[in-house]
């Protein structure tokens, strides 16, 4: 069973959150993981994640968000974290098209979670030291067919 940060009295820093996740030396990739992923988040939509303590159930958890519209939210757990991806109809649709593209955890993903009437909300938690480079590449795509980046401004 994974372990989320639930302590609501001290909010986790950066270096707390990377501690949970990649504490153990087998972890490490993984906590490399989640800091590709918030770089990619950061850096593409050029967003501020929001710091949210989420519940009892949840816990801490960043919230990427672009204007109003979610796109990630990030749960720290001891050796892995689960990101919430949240896809529309047509965005499910685009992402069953490309099935075959993606990784097992994400195909499992597509392909289990319930349906909603505008879409599904995925859970994808990522564990796997030897799959957590494929996994986070897979979020990418997810997280691209949801929202495409914002069009950089050309330098003079």
């Amino acid at each position: 069973m994974y372990e989320r940060m639930l302590d609501k009295t001290t909010p986790p820093s950066d270096a707390d959150m990377l501690a949970v996740i990649g504490g153990a030396p087998a972890s490490a990739p993984i906590a490399e993981a989640w800091t590709v992923l918030r770089r990619f988040l950061v850096e593409t939509y050029a967003i501020v994640p929001t710091l949210d303590s989420g519940g009892k159930k949840y816990g801490w958890n960043l919230q990427h968000r672009a204007g109003s519209k979610p796109l990630c939210e990030l749960y720290p757990e001891n050796g892995s974290f689960t990101a919430l991806v949240i896809l529309g109809r047509a965005e499910l649709t685009q992402a069953l098209e490309r099935l075959d593209s993606f990784g097992a955890l994400v195909q499992g993903a597509l392909v289990e979670t319930p349906r909603f009437h505008d879409g599904c909300w995925m859970y994808i938690r990522v564990s796997d030291p030897a799959t957590c480079q494929q996994d986070v590449q897979d979020l990418q795509q997810l997280i691209l067919l949801k929202k495409k980046p914002p069009r950089k401004k050309a330098q003079p």
